[in-house]
């Protein structure tokens, strides 16, 4: 919402020279002897895009993961949370589900029913191919002309620089990119014990290795791929959001939702 001058009231303001005195309450005028004007909150329309990463990559389940939950239906989980949030300010919710190419698109709307729709998808959908982000990004640029908020939903396992300029694409349309970043503890800690063999989700030969000895490279690798996603994010203007499985989705979305609106607060004082 921003304060204007609409519909419903939603608070005073002392005046200031050169206001429009149609505004001024003069009740209020009558018990204090001082001008206030009335303001009031003026509804936006407003079109969310949930972009969420059907990829065999998503597949993933680790044994610390939140009700037991891969990567993909944590993912689903966190696609029908935010599209019923959006729904029930009376703004409209799409989806996308996306691989190597867009999967399955359904268009906004803003009516309520729309949600279910919407769950319908995020349930039937299956992961069959690999990623390829930054096309998509770039496709979907192609597509939704209209600005918007895109929630980006995915583990990211892609060039960072593909990424990075599939976001900057919508960043130069003007929408409002957000990327939360799903993954898993397994990934993000390495824990492995013993002789393992691990197999790629997204094709890939299967290795069998002692983790100790790949463990310290492993991480570097991660580190390198996160901190050139979330400096890269915040450099094109997008908000990046670290997501781990173990907790959660209700609290990792309300941690990042409450830290935007503390922000909005902050900027409107």
């Amino acid at each position: 919402p921003f304060k204007g001058f609409s519909v419903e009231f939603a608070q005073h303001r002392g005046y200031v020279p050169g206001d429009d005195l149609k505004h001024l309450d003069w009740r209020v005028y009558g018990k204090t002897d001082r001008y206030y004007i009335k303001q009031y909150e003026a509804e936006t329309n407003l079109t969310c895009h949930v972009l969420l990463d059907g990829s065999t990559s998503m597949l993933y389940q680790g044994t610390r993961a939140a009700a037991g939950l891969s990567k993909l239906e944590y993912g689903k989980v966190s696609a029908a949370a935010l599209s019923h949030l959006v729904l029930s300010q009376s703004d409209a919710a799409g989806l996308t589900m996306f691989d190597g190419d867009l999967a399955t698109v359904v268009a906004p709307s803003t009516r309520k029913a729309h949600l279910l729709r919407l769950c319908a998808v995020l349930e039937e959908h299956e992961p069959k191919n690999k990623t390829a982000i930054g096309e998509v990004l770039h496709t979907i640029g192609d597509r939704v002309r209209r600005r918007g908020v895109v929630m980006v939903i995915s583990d990211l396992l892609d060039q960072p620089k593909d990424i990075l300029d599939g976001m900057l694409r919508l960043r130069h349309q003007g929408h409002e990119v957000v990327a939360l970043h799903l993954m898993d503890d397994d990934e993000l800690d390495f824990p492995f014990e013993g002789n393992i063999q691990f197999k790629g989700l997204e094709g890939g030969r299967e290795l069998r290795v002692h983790p100790r000895s790949v463990k310290q490279s492993y991480l570097d690798e991660l580190h390198k791929h996160m901190t050139a996603l979330e400096s890269g994010c915040r450099k094109c203007g997008v908000d990046y959001v670290l997501l781990r499985t173990s907790q959660p989705p209700d609290v990792g979305l309300a941690a990042y939702l409450g830290m935007r609106e503390r922000l909005r607060t902050g900027v409107r004082r």
